[in-house]
């Protein structure tokens, strides 16, 4: 997932970013959680409880009864926790911050609330507070992690979707396109922003496009065409704020703007030795499930998709040169587009366990080099889980992603570097590598240590110096 990306070739197209004044806040105090040692509970459907919730290791929670009455009448919700502390060394200044997110969430049943077979509704919203590593390294390609954003107390996604039979469905409202689009499982266990809405897309996308933490109306259609091919299209308004600091003029995320040119998406999916439902762990479904551990027999997902957007897109080039004070002719494009593909695998399973195992992910994208300051992406990594000896749930990852800044944005630099300021930095690339350990410590409760190395923050600007940082992440979801 990502936020505001100044750098969008729609809006400003320069080097040297306009910052952002995030307020710093820290949150101090302990979590007391006093039955988490306890047996977890099975989640039941009837008691409104994820199975991923602390409240199974609690009895069901102070609300288990009014939790459970509301779930009878088709009505769930949840509160999420994640809170971050992270600390650098390289980029621009060396420091320590916390990074902290609430999440409230409701999900509703409409046909056994009142009555509309096949509609469901869903709406969840955010109070995030502190402040990431972001303006630290010099204003990164790649945010440091999933959550960083401006503080603010903000309405996210906001929807109805109707289900037509099995296989048709059709959700409208205000949409977040990472929510379905270029997702990995795999990928999405990382910290890293990047891992769930590329650089790419955030860096090229005006206002980095319609993710976290700008939502944005549209509508989106899925097509489960068998069980193993599906198709997903949506139509979104192009811009999720309509001005250069989306967070900024879109600080509550109930802007609901319609007017701004479209951005379109199509992604087809295919499935592939997936498990049957009703297959247990340890063994069950007497253990035919679990039998085979040969990768051609293990399960993935293939993904291929391409974007376009109806706006309106400088020359990067000239674009360039113009922010660095250069007279030259300004150049637009009518239009920008992309494609992108993703392959998700497992490739060992462990004998008694077929959700643990050894996971791979890699992920590409490319756009046109003249109209977006990124034109090629590529990440990938590896995650294991199950490895460590009475704690099943326990997860490790490693992984990179790599951003290559446009060609054409290249030269400009190139030029400046050669005519006007022989000190001025040639953009080429920027990169992390990312390893976690995720301590599972009970359902919904995690902590989870994270390590990155950047090379180039920015891609290469002279201000910034490579940098290595480390987090722990602590999350609770009720």
């Amino acid at each position: 997932m990502r936020r505001h990306q100044p750098g969008s070739s729609a809006l400003c197209g320069g080097r040297h970013f306009k910052a952002i004044t995030i307020c710093t806040a820290c949150l101090a105090g302990a979590l007391l959680i006093p039955a988490l040692n306890a047996t977890p509970a099975l989640a039941d459907e009837k008691d409104g409880l994820p199975e991923q919730s602390i409240a199974t290791s609690l009895d069901g929670g102070p609300d288990k009864d009014a939790r459970a009455a509301l779930a009878a009448k088709g009505v769930t919700y949840g509160i999420n926790y994640i809170g971050e502390v992270w600390t650098n060394s390289g980029g621009r200044e060396d420091v320590t911050t916390y990074l902290g997110r609430l999440e409230i969430l409701v999900d509703a049943d409409l046909e056994k609330l009142w009555g509309p077979k096949g509609l469901t509704f869903h709406v969840n919203g955010y109070q995030i507070h502190g402040a990431g590593l972001e303006k630290y390294l010099g204003y990164p390609l790649d945010f440091i992690s999933s959550i960083e954003a401006l503080p603010s107390s903000r309405l996210f996604e906001l929807w109805l979707e109707q289900k037509f039979g099995e296989r048709v469905s059709v959700r409208a409202g205000q949409l977040a396109v990472d929510s379905e689009f270029m997702t990995s499982e795999t990928a999405g266990k990382f910290l890293n922003s990047s891992f769930g809405w590329p650089a790419i897309w955030s860096t090229d996308l005006p206002n980095g496009g319609n993710a976290y933490p700008l939502a944005t109306p549209g509508a989106r259609v899925k097509v489960e065409m068998t069980d193993k091919l599906t198709f997903l299209g949506a139509i979104y308004n192009g811009n999720p704020a309509g001005c250069l600091d989306g967070q900024r003029c879109n600080r509550n995320g109930i802007d609901f703007r319609t007017q701004d040119p479209p951005f379109v998406i199509e992604e087809v999916q295919y499935k592939y030795n997936q498990r049957a439902k009703g297959v247990e762990k340890d063994g069950g479904n007497k253990g035919k499930e679990n039998a085979s551990t040969d990768l051609l027999s293990l399960p993935g997902i293939i993904k291929f998709g391409a974007w376009q957007h109806f706006d309106n897109f400088r020359d990067v080039y000239s674009g360039t040169l113009i922010d660095a004070d250069i007279n030259v002719s300004p150049r637009g494009f009518w239009g920008n587009y992309g494609f992108y593909a993703l392959v998700d695998q497992q490739i060992y399973r462990l004998a008694n366990d077929p959700e643990n195992g050894v996971f791979v992910f890699t992920r590409i994208a490319a756009a046109p080099s003249e109209r977006n300051i990124v034109s090629f992406y590529i990440d990938g990594g590896v995650f294991f889980r199950g490895f460590v000896p009475g704690r099943s749930e326990d997860t490790f990852g490693a992984a990179q992603t790599y951003v290559q800044v446009s060609g054409d944005a290249s030269d400009a630099d190139r030029y400046i570097a050669d005519y006007t300021d022989p000190s001025y930095r040639v953009r080429n690339f920027e990169a992390v590598a990312e390893v976690f350990y995720k301590f599972q410590i009970a359902p919904g409760f995690a902590v989870q240590p994270d390590l990155q190395y950047m090379w180039n923050p920015g891609g290469g600007i002279a201000e910034n110096k490579d940098a290595v940082y480390g987090g722990v992440r602590v999350s609770i979801a009720y």
